[in-house]
């Protein structure tokens, strides 16, 4: 039972670390977007961690950088943070996503809704990952006893809970691992009433396994790593994650091979599609590349949040296109896919069938 009266104190080098990168133990999680409220409104608490993408964070720190709308452009406050915490050179090598296509970058789903009105959502989030490329160790046990509060939270709600680490970026939290030990076990289930595994190198998955046994837990991506990378979505469920989603991108070279591939690994394929608002729905997918097919039954992803669990695999989960404030639209319409029923890419062709 989650004692809610039990004294909340997090170990020295969390406490520190999040005091330095201003921010606090629930500012590392989010469970208020649209997508996480409508997710929960299906009977699964959601919380998702939200860092800078791409490139985004060295262009937050620049003077120099020229941006079309405020909240993609250059945050004087954040650029004072990365000085005085002496991490300016990690920021500017930073690559939140080493997957993303052009496409991808300039419609990035990490400028729209509020993220695109205001800049303080990107200084949260640029506070976010300066401090996990400061300190990727303490960053991970940091992330632990964040995804610890959200379970007390989903427990008192009577919820399973979905966490989310890459809601913007595809930082390989798969391969990042810190020692949690039996003291933090102790306090974060004094604190939160929630079970650990304890070692000398666990990721957070790892770490949450007698959670994820009872079903109290669920880690899920969407990823645009190729089925043979290093940090492939195969490499994340060896790691512990219960479910991934391969996206489609249609701009890359290699398009259909690869949602081909991912299918064949037993993945579901995400595709953003140019729906019009009153479109009927697709009932399938074909994707045809140099004489090899698959087709794909259709499922509405937009009609049950972020539960794509829910989905099957070898799926064709259709996402209606979300456009980002300030894209540049020919950019961003490559990796997009158009309401047409033949559509010829680099590598092979889609068929929509309704």
């Amino acid at each position: 039972m989650t004692r809610t009266n039990a004294p909340h104190r997090l170990p020295a080098d969390v406490a520190g670390m999040l005091e330095t990168f201003e921010l606090s133990l629930g500012s590392l999680l989010t469970t208020t977007s649209a997508k996480a409220m409508h997710t929960a409104a299906g009977g699964t608490y959601n919380a998702m961690h939200y860092a800078l993408p791409q490139r985004q964070l060295a262009r937050a720190i620049d003077p120099r950088t020229v941006a079309s709308i405020a909240p993609r452009g250059y945050l004087p406050e954040l650029a004072a943070l990365a000085e005085r915490t002496g991490t300016v050179d990690l920021a500017m090598r930073h690559n939140g996503c080493m997957h993303a296509t052009p496409g991808c970058v300039a419609g990035c789903l990490a400028g729209s809704g509020h993220a695109a009105l205001s800049v303080k959502v990107p200084a949260a989030r640029g506070r976010r990952t300066l401090a996990m490329v400061a300190d990727p160790v303490t960053y991970t046990r940091a992330m632990v006893y964040a995804i610890a509060a959200e379970l007390a939270r989903a427990e008192r709600l009577g919820m399973p809970c979905a966490v989310r680490t890459c809601g913007t970026d595809e930082t390989f939290w798969a391969g990042r691992t810190a020692p949690i030990t039996p003291a933090d076990a102790v306090a974060i289930r004094r604190r939160f009433g929630v079970d650990i595994e304890t070692g000398d190198a666990l990721n957070v998955a790892e770490t949450f396994a007698p959670m994820r046994a009872r079903g109290a837990l669920r880690f899920y991506e969407y990823l645009k790593a190729h089925v043979d990378a290093p940090a492939s979505p195969l490499a994340w469920l060896a790691a512990g994650w219960q479910d991934v989603t391969a996206s489609f991108a249609a701009d890359r070279s290699t398009a259909c091979r690869d949602a081909i591939a991912a299918v064949r690994a037993g993945l579901r394929v995400a595709f953003p599609v140019r729906l019009a608002r009153n479109a009927a729905p697709l009932r399938s997918v074909t994707i045809e590349t140099f004489g090899d097919a698959v087709t794909l039954p259709a499922v509405d992803g937009d009609a049950t949040g972020d539960a794509r669990w829910d989905d099957p695999a070898g799926s064709a989960v259709i996402l209606r296109e979300k456009r980002a404030r300030g894209a540049d639209r020919t950019i961003a319409e490559r990796f997009t896919i158009a309401d047409a029923p033949t559509v010829e890419l680099a590598d092979g062709r889609l068929v929509l069938t309704r």
